[in-house]
């Protein structure tokens, strides 16, 4: 049976999941308390939010206070995610990189054109993205490579922070589909 790309970053999650929960015990909603921004989920899309106060112990039906932009709302638990929706930064991302190569900046489309790899990660490749704090995203396509810099930094990948590189140790490749 073949696993799907999502299927391969709900295993990833999973897999980190298990390794917090065998670290330290966490309820369901410990991510509200720790969170610097998170997401909202409304009918319409997912507003970035940040919390202002929340009750000691957070269930679904806890009524949370965040602040979104210049408004504060209270909304219930259930309702928030740290993780935001799978909308597509590539359009952006193309513009940003069309700009910076304007003033000079190079990108490549290998990962073995900036570094020495045996991990031939090129654009148009699917990586699921693990976090500095263990959380996977993804699936995320790969958009750029350019030479490494702050702290090995040269992967860019559709993401809300498309102009801020990652590392190739943060990311597994899910699928190859990328330049030949």
């Amino acid at each position: 049976m073949k696993t799907t790309l999502l299927g391969e970053v709900r295993r990833l999650q999973e897999k980190g999941n298990k390794k917090s929960i065998n670290q330290k015990t966490m309820s369901k909603y410990d991510f509200i308390k720790q969170g610097n921004l998170l997401y909202w989920h409304t009918a319409d899309n997912d507003v970035e939010c940040r919390i202002i106060s929340t009750p000691e112990k957070v269930d679904s039906d806890s009524i949370i206070l965040i602040a979104t932009g210049s408004s504060e709302i209270e909304v219930l638990a259930s309702e928030l995610s740290p993780i935001g929706s799978s909308r597509s930064h590539k359009e952006e991302f193309l513009r940003w990189k069309k700009e910076r190569e304007a003033e000079g900046m190079e990108f490549f489309n290998r990962l073995s054109e900036v570094m020495e790899t045996d991990n031939d990660l090129a654009v148009g490749d699917m990586v699921a993205f693990t976090n500095d704090y263990g959380v996977v995203f993804g699936p995320k396509e790969v958009l750029a490579f350019r030479k490494p810099w702050n702290g090995g930094r040269c992967v860019y990948i559709d993401s809300d922070a498309y102009w801020f590189p990652d590392r190739p140790g943060q990311l597994t490749i899910l699928s190859k589909g990328g330049t030949e």
